[in-house]
């Protein structure tokens, strides 16, 4: 197996368990309000038992936001261009030339 299979597999396994990870975390919470709703936890923000509708509620608020963090990529990648290009710009400013134009022994060209 050559060097390239194997960084080919290595990239699948690492999203394999990254997407695993995902939906076992949504396994988890569903099974976590399950229990609450069985037990009849008592949710104290409104004070009422949990229902399923707090839990389908904090699924799509979870899965929301993972999208919505996924979306600004594009938008850390422009800052991050915008933060090399301005520091090769401060660079030609702050830089000190060769030539003095104060010096009164230059040469007029």
């Amino acid at each position: 197996m050559d060097i390239a299979n194997k960084t080919h597999l290595f990239n699948s396994v690492s999203v394999a368990f990254f997407l695993s990870s995902i939906f076992g975390l949504y396994a988890f919470g569903f099974w976590m309000g399950s229990i609450f709703i069985y037990n009849d936890v008592q949710n104290t923000l409104y004070g009422v038992t949990y229902t399923a509708g707090h839990v389908m509620s904090c699924f799509f608020g979870v899965n929301f936001g993972m999208f919505a963090l996924g979306a600004s990529s594009p938008s850390i990648k422009a800052i991050a261009e915008g933060k090399a290009a301005g520091k090769s710009a401060f660079e030609v400013i702050d830089r000190q030339p060769d030539i003095d134009i104060y010096d009164p022994k230059a040469k007029n060209v």
